[in-house]
Formats: C-alpha cells, structure tokens, sequence
C-alpha cells in the first residue's frame, strides 16, 4: 500500500476532493479519515497485485464518479494515461479540476457507456479499464469488455458478493470475448474486497453494448 507521506499529490488530493464534495455532492462519504480509507487507499489496492510501475498503459475509469479509483491511481503512477468516463458533467468538471490541479495525466469525457462502447475512438481502444461499484455484473461486463483491446485486462473493483455472481453467471465474459485469468481477495478495515481480473482474448461482438438502458433493463444470461 503506498504510503501517504511519501507522495504529495496523495496528500492534496483529500482536502482537494473533501472541498468539492461539499459543492457538488461527489460523496456520502465526507470526513478526512474515511475518504482516505474508502476512496483512496481503496483505489489504490489495484497495485498490490498488477505490475503498474514501468508500463505505459491506456486506462479507462468507467464511471468514475468523483474520480476513483483514476485520481489516486494517477498520482501514484505518472506512466500511465487515464480517461475518465461518467454521465454526469458536474461530476466530470470536478475530477478534472482537480486532476489539473495535481498535475496528473488525466482527461475526461462526458457520455453514456452504451453509446462510448460503439465509438472507434474507444472501442477496444484501452490496455486497462477499471470499474468501481458501477452496476451488477451481467451489467459490468457488458459495460466494460468492449472498450479493453485484445490482449488488454478489465478489473472489477468488488466487493465479496461477486462470488456468487462468478457462480451464477459462469462463463459470461467468454460471450464478450474476455477470459477470468485472477479473482484477488484482500480486505481494507472491515471490508472484503474482491478483485476480478479479466483479460481480452477476442473482439466483442459489435452488438454489444446494446442500446441504452438496455443492459440494465434486459442484463446477459
């Protein structure tokens, strides 16, 4: 887990994302130590099992919300080139105020996962996407698999009832060209945290993702 104290962009992000927080709402979470904890720290656990250091990788944060796990992933590994997605413009302005303001490699891009998902400009497009606590997973899988290029890795940020999801949907990401190559398990405080790592070993299907709304309403078998 990298260490606070050693790393200033860490340490301006909390006060950065705390004062945000209290214009626009970012977070029910809302004090110093939680932030730390339940943001940050959280989205930093992807390092204790991938090798980031000395790889120059294209990441995509789908639904970054207010810019986790991107912005404390940025400021710990200034070699890689994030994008963060959401619907939501008021959030994006925020995670791209502060990502400017740490001077981290971040950019964001306002629109629906649906549509993004069919566009050359990201389709397939990504070494690494990153999802946190963005939908279930039929959903999550449909979401996020178009965007990683073959041979790329999408990890889902979970929590401990993914198992029974990776029980009840068996071989769901086969259907979208991906194949579970890791199911790391850790925990933060009192939270199991359940890491999937997926990697792309064939094109999804250009029908996928369908239209929007339409993987919540109707979510893959």
């Amino acid at each position: 887990m990298t260490d606070f104290l050693s790393n200033e962009q860490l340490q301006k992000l909390v006060p950065l994302f705390l004062d945000w927080n209290t214009k626009l709402n970012l977070s029910a979470i809302r004090d110093e130590a939680s932030v730390r904890e339940k943001h940050v720290q959280d989205s930093l656990l992807l390092g204790d099992f991938l090798n980031l250091g000395d790889q120059r990788l294209r990441v995509l944060d789908l639904g970054t919300g207010g810019g986790f796990p991107s912005l404390p992933l940025a400021c710990v590994y200034p070699n890689l080139r994030f994008t963060a997605v959401d619907s939501v413009g008021k959030k994006l302005k925020a995670v791209q105020s502060m990502a400017d303001e740490l001077e981290v490699k971040l950019r964001t891009q306002h629109g629906r996962i649906e549509e993004l998902g069919q566009d050359a400009q990201y389709r397939e497009q990504f070494d690494l996407v990153l999802a946190r606590a963005l939908a279930p997973w039929p959903v999550l899988l449909e979401y996020a698999l178009p965007f990683v290029r073959v041979g790329g890795r999408f990890v889902a940020y979970q929590g401990p009832g993914v198992r029974e999801d990776l029980e009840n949907f068996t071989g769901l990401e086969a259907k979208l060209g991906g194949k579970i190559v890791k199911v790391h398990e850790t925990s933060l405080g009192d939270s199991e945290r359940v890491f999937v790592v997926i990697k792309k070993v064939a094109q999804t299907s250009r029908k996928y993702p369908r239209a929007n709304g339409v993987p919540r309403k109707q979510p893959l078998q």
